[in-house]
C-alpha cells in the first residue's frame, strides 16, 4: 500500500523548522525561524496552540508535561504541555543548541551546541547536573542518546561520527562519514543520526545517497541500505517505535523506509513540493504516522507508512504440547497390553484428527469486532466574530462599528489586575477607545452603534455610547446560563442554556421573551431583527442540522420566520450576521457565504472565500458583508482561522459574486455579475447592468449563438437594452435575429400598456353623485372645488356599476365645470387703475411725432419677413443643393490666417 500523505499545512515562515510527537502521539509540536511554538492537534480544522519563545527557535523535545526549546537567546526554555505557557529556563550558553535528544527515561538530555561541544544535562527530581563531551572541530549538528543511556553519539562539523560512553566520558568510536561545514546555519546536510529505540543495539548515520548500521557492541558495519531510485544524500535517519523500519530523507525531499531485517525498501514516496525536509518523526504510538516539517515552513504528515500485513503481528499456531520433553519419565503402556480396556485417549485421536485441522482454520479466521462509530458532538455555541476563549489575548468581537479586545485568561486563580478589555472604534470621531478592567471574567462581547455589550455566564453589562454614566447590568436566574448576546442600535438580546431569548433595549427596558426549537449555536441582530442559529435535530452522516430563524419586533410584536438550513455537507457554522442593507448572511467551515433574500426566501451563495486564499489550511475571519458596495469585509488568516492580536491584522475586502460555473471564462462572469446585481440591493449599478447587459448579447452574437442572443435578452426584459440589441444586431446583418427581437420588443411595449391600463383603472377615483346644495353652501367660497374622496373601495368597482352611472357622472361633471366658471374665476379688475396700465402692452404708432422710436420697430420687422421669404422662395429641391448652402454658411465663420 502506497504512503498517503495528508496536505500541507502553513506552520513557520520559510527556514530551519523543528517538529516532534507528543508521547501519546495525540499532538506533535513544531518551532521555526519566527521564533513561534505551536502545539498541533491531529483535527485539521482545530488551531494550534500557539506561543513565541524568540526571534527564531532550532529544535523541540517533549519528557511528560514540559517542552524543551532551543531559542534565539542561547538557551533551553520550558514550555509547559498541552498549555503551551512559559515554566522557567533549562539552561543558558555562550552560542545556540542546533538539536536536543532526550533519553528513553527521560532522566538525561544531550544538547548539540554550536560551540563544538556535547552538553549533557541529568535530571534528577528538582535537580540537575551538568557536564559536557569535547573533542569537535566544529559545530556540533546532531546528537542521540542510547534507550539505555550507555552511549551518545553526535555528529559534527568538521565531518566526524563520534561516540561516547556515557558512565566514563570516554571516546569509544570516531568515523569520517559527513561533509564539513564551519557553522549549523551554513550546514546543508543536517547528518542526523539515530539508535535503535527498542535495545539500542544499532546506530544508523546517513552516508551519502546510503544509510549505514553498525552494532553497538562492537561499532561494527552491520549492513549499508541504499536504493538505484535515489541518488540524492540523506540527510536525516530516524528508527520507528518498534525497531523493525528505518526511514530516510534526502536533500531533495524523498522518504524511504526500508524493513531492516530484510534489507529491503518497504514503503517509499516524495515532497509534494520537493523541498528539503528539516525534520521529521515517527508517531511513538502508531507507527503508520510520520510528521515532518521543511525548509519552507510547511508541516506535513505521512499516513500508512507500513504495510498493515507486515506490520500486524504475527499469531503463532497453537500449542498441542507435542514438542515437551518429559525427560526420562516412564509411562505405562497398560492400554496397550490389555485388549478388553478401551483407551479414551485413542478414540480422542481418531475423531479429532479430522476436526482440529478445521477449528483452527476458523480460528484464524474469524472477523475482528466491528469498530465503534466516532461520536460526532453538536456544535457548541459561539459568538461570531470572535476568536475561541483558550487564547490570550483574544477578540471578544469585530466588525463594522469597531474592536473589543480581550486580555487575560478566564481562570480563576489568574490574577484579575491583569484582565482587561479594550474597545477601539474604526471612526475615532464616532466615539472615542474604551478600557476597563475585566473583574467578573466577561468573555462574550457585542459593539453596536449605539451600545457596548459584554457578559459572563450569569451577568450582562451593557454601557449606551451615548452615555457611559447610564451603564446597567442585568442578571439571569441561577438554572440558567448565558451562551449569546448580540447588540443593535435598538436592542440588547440575551441568549440562555435553556433556548430562551430575552430582549431588551439599549437602557434597560426588557421589551421581549422567546424560546427556540432547539440549543443555540450562535446569534446576531439588526435594528430590531434578530437571527438564531439552532440545533434542530440530531447529527446525520455527519451533518450538522442546524436551522436558522428571524424575529422582528415591531414596538410590542412579534413576528418569526423560519429560514431553513444553508450549511454544506459535513461543515459547521462559522459565521453569522446581517449585511449593511439587512440581509441575513451566513457563512460556513466550508467558506461559503450564503445571504438569504427575503423577497425570494431563498438562501443564495455569493462568495467562495476559498477560492482568495493562497495556502490550503488559510482561512478568513468574517467582520462584516457590505452588500451596498458588494463587498465582504474581514482578514485572510495565514495558516490558521483566526487573526493574531499583535501586530495588528491587515483588513481585506472579497467582492461577493454568485460562484457560477467556469468562472474563468468572460462569459460567466458577465452572467454571474447580472445575476449578483438584480437580486443584492447594490448601489449605482443601473449604468454597468446595461453595459454588461449588451456585452453579454454582443457575445453570443460574435459566436453565432442566436438563440442564446434572443434568450438573453427575454430574460432581461429591458426595453432600453432591447432597443439597442436590436441596433447591433441590424448592424451585423442578423435579419431573422432582429425580427425576433422586433417582434419581443411589440410584446414588452404591449405588456407595458397593459400594465399602464390596469394601473389607470385601479387608481381611478370613483365620482359620486354631487348634491346640488353641497354645491350651493360652498358657492360662497372662491377659487376653490369641491372634488368628492375616494370611497374604501373604490378599487373593486365592478363593471356593471361604472357604466351605469357613466351618464349621470357626465352630467354632475357638467355642474362641477359650471360653479368652476362662476365662483372660481378671478374678481372683474378695476380698467382705471394705474398698475393695471403699466402691466398692459402699449401699441406704437409708426407715424407719431411725439414718440423718438417711432418706425424702428416697423423697419426692423418688415426687413425680417423679406428676409424670411427669400429664404423660402430660395430653398434647394435636392439634398445636394442643401450641404452646399450649408458649406456657404460655414464659410462666412472661416478666420483667415494672421499675417
Amino acid at each position: 500500500m502506497p504512503i498517503s500523505q495528508v496536505p500541507l499545512r502553513y506552520a513557520h515562515n520559510e527556514g530551519h523548522t523543528d517538529v516532534c510527537f507528543s508521547e501519546d502521539g495525540q499532538k506533535y509540536i513544531s518551532c521555526g525561524s519566527d521564533g513561534d511554538m505551536r502545539i498541533w492537534s491531529q483535527d485539521l480544522y482545530e488551531d494550534p496552540v500557539h506561543n513565541c519563545v524568540g526571534e527564531w527557535a532550532l529544535a523541540v523535545r517533549q519528557i511528560a508535561n514540559k517542552l524543551y526549546i532551543a531559542t534565539s537567546s542561547n538557551d533551553v526554555q520550558i514550555i509547559s504541555f498541552p498549555d503551551g505557557n512559559r515554566d522557567g529556563l533549562l539552561d543558558r550558553y555562550v552560542a545556540p543548541i542546533n538539536n536536543i535528544a532526550v533519553s528513553k527515561t527521560g532522566d538525561l538530555i544531550a544538547l548539540a551546541a554550536e560551540e563544538m561541544e556535547v552538553k549533557l544535562i541529568e535530571l534528577s527530581g528538582d535537580e540537575k547536573k551538568s557536564s559536557s563531551l569535547t573533542g569537535f572541530s566544529g559545530p556540533c549538528l546532531s546528537v542521540a542518546v542510547c534507550p539505555k543511556s550507555k552511549f551518545i553519539a553526535a555528529s559534527g562539523g568538521d565531518g566526524k561520527l563520534r561516540i561516547w560512553n556515557v558512565s566514563d566520558r570516554t571516546l569509544v568510536k570516531e568515523i569520517s562519514c559527513f561533509p564539513k561545514v564551519n557553522s549549523f546555519e551554513n550546514a546543508k546536510n543536517l547528518c542526523r543520526i539515530d539508535f535503535n529505540p527498542v535495545d539500542g543495539s544499532q546506530l544508523a548515520y546517513p552516508d551519502a545517497s546510503s544509510v549505514v548500521i553498525l552494532n553497538s557492541s562492537d561499532w561494527s558495519e552491520a549492513i549499508t541500505l541504499n536504493t538505484a531510485d535515489i541518488t540524492e544524500p540523506y540527510s536525516i535517519v530516524q528508527y520507528s517505535p518498534c525497531g523493525k523500519y528505518l526511514a530516510a530523507s534526502s536533500l531533495k525531499g524523498d522518504f524511504v523506509i526500508w524493513d531492516i531485517s530484510k534489507g529491503i525498501v518497504n514503503n517509499s514516496t516524495k515532497h509534494p513540493n520537493n523541498a528539503q525536509v528539516c525534520a521529521f518523526m515517527w508517531n511513538p504510538v502508531d507507527s503508520n504516522q510520520i510528521v515532518y516539517t521543511d525548509i519552507e515552513g510547511q508541516l506535513g504528515l505521512l499516513t500508512e507508512c507500513i504495510d498493515k500485513q507486515e506490520a500486524a503481528v504475527e499469531t503463532e499456531p497453537m500449542d498441542n504440547n507435542s514438542e515437551v520433553d518429559f525427560g526420562d519419565i516412564q509411562f505405562e503402556d497398560d492400554d496397550e497390553d490389555n485388549e478388553n480396556a478401551v483407551s479414551l485417549d485413542k478414540l480422542k485421536k481418531q475423531y479429532e484428527d479430522d476436526i482440529v485441522p478445521e477449528l483452527q482454520s476458523i480460528m484464524s479466521k474469524s472477523p475482528s469486532p466491528r469498530p465503534r462509530t466516532p461520536v460526532i458532538p453538536l456544535q457548541e455555541p459561539f459568538m461570531p466574530s470572535s476568536t475561541p476563549v483558550h487564547l490570550d489575548p483574544r477578540y471578544l468581537c469585530w466588525n463594522e462599528i469597531g474592536v473589543i479586545r480581550c486580555y487575560g485568561t478566564v481562570s480563576e486563580d489568574d490574577d484579575s489586575s491583569s484582565k482587561s478589555i479594550e474597545v477601539d472604534f474604526h471612526d475615532s470621531t464616532f466615539h472615542n477607545s474604551m478600557m476597563m478592567q475585566n473583574y467578573q471574567n466577561y468573555m462574550m462581547g457585542s459593539l453596536s452603534s449605539a451600545a457596548l455589550a459584554v457578559a459572563n455566564v450569569s451577568q450582562v453589562n451593557v454601557i449606551p455610547l451615548a452615555s457611559r454614566t447610564k451603564e446597567w447590568t442585568l442578571n439571569v436566574d441561577d438554572n440558567e446560563e448565558i451562551v449569546a448576546i448580540a447588540a443593535s442600535d435598538q436592542l440588547i438580546c440575551i441568549g440562555l442554556s435553556n433556548s430562551i431569548i430575552r430582549v431588551c433595549a439599549v437602557y434597560g427596558t426588557q421589551r421581549a421573551i422567546f424560546s427556540i426549537p432547539g440549543p443555540i449555536v450562535a446569534m446576531s441582530t439588526y435594528k430590531e431583527d434578530i437571527m438564531v442559529a439552532y440545533h434542530s435535530g440530531a447529527i446525520r452522516n455527519g451533518d450538522q442540522c442546524i436551522s436558522f430563524k428571524l424575529i422582528r419586533l415591531e414596538g410590542m410584536n412579534i413576528q418569526g420566520l423560519d429560514l431553513g438550513m444553508t450549511l454544506g455537507p459535513q461543515s459547521t457554522l462559522a459565521w453569522l450576521g446581517f449585511s449593511d442593507c439587512g440581509t441575513p448572511s451566513v457563512m460556513d467551515s466550508l467558506g461559503m457565504l450564503h445571504m438569504y433574500l427575503l423577497n425570494s426566501n431563498t438562501w443564495i451563495p455569493f462568495c467562495n472565500t476559498l477560492k482568495h486564499r493562497k495556502g490550503l489550511f488559510d482561512g478568513f475571519f468574517v467582520t462584516a458583508v457590505f452588500e451596498a458596495n458588494q463587498t465582504l469585509c474581514g482578514i485572510k488568516c495565514r495558516g490558521t482561522m483566526y487573526p493574531t492580536v499583535i501586530p495588528r491584522p491587515t483588513m481585506c475586502e472579497i467582492p461577493l459574486e454568485a460562484p457560477f460555473a467556469e468562472m474563468s471564462t468572460d462569459k460567466s462572469q458577465m452572467e454571474s455579475s447580472l445575476f449578483t446585481w438584480s437580486t443584492l440591493s447594490i448601489a449605482n449599478t443601473d449604468k454597468k447592468f446595461k453595459e454588461i447587459a449588451l456585452k453579454t448579447f454582443a457575445l453570443s452574437c460574435k459566436t453565432n449563438l442566436d438563440q442564446r442572443a434572443l434568450e438573453v435578452m427575454e430574460i432581461l426584459a429591458n426595453s432600453q437594452v432591447l432597443s439597442l440589441g436590436i441596433k447591433y444586431a441590424s448592424r451585423l446583418d442578423k435579419k431573422r435575429l432582429v425580427e425576433k427581437l422586433t417582434e419581443l420588443a411589440s410584446q414588452l411595449s404591449a405588456e407595458g400598456e397593459e400594465n399602464d391600463i390596469s394601473n389607470a383603472v385601479r387608481n381611478t377615483e370613483e365620482v359620486r353623485p354631487a348634491n346640488r346644495r353641497t354645491i350651493v353652501k360652498k358657492s360662497n367660497k372662491k377659487d376653490e372645488i369641491s372634488i368628492p374622496e375616494e370611497s374604501e373601495n373604490g378599487d373593486n368597482l365592478e363593471t356593471s356599476s361604472y357604466s351605469v352611472n357613466d351618464s349621470i357622472n357626465s352630467s354632475m361633471n357638467k355642474t362641477i365645470n359650471t360653479q368652476e366658471s362662476l365662483f372660481g374665476s378671478e374678481p372683474p379688475k378695476n380698467p382705471f387703475l394705474k398698475s393695471l396700465k403699466k402691466n398692459q402692452p402699449v401699441n406704437q404708432n409708426p407715424l407719431s411725432l411725439l414718440d423718438s422710436s417711432a418706425g424702428l420697430n416697423f423697419e426692423v420687422n418688415k426687413s425680417v419677413k423679406k428676409d424670411e421669404v427669400a429664404e423660402k422662395r430660395k430653398q434647394p429641391e435636392t439634398e445636394t443643393d442643401q450641404q452646399k448652402n450649408k458649406q456657404r454658411k460655414l464659410d462666412r465663420f472661416m478666420f483667415g490666417k494672421r499675417s
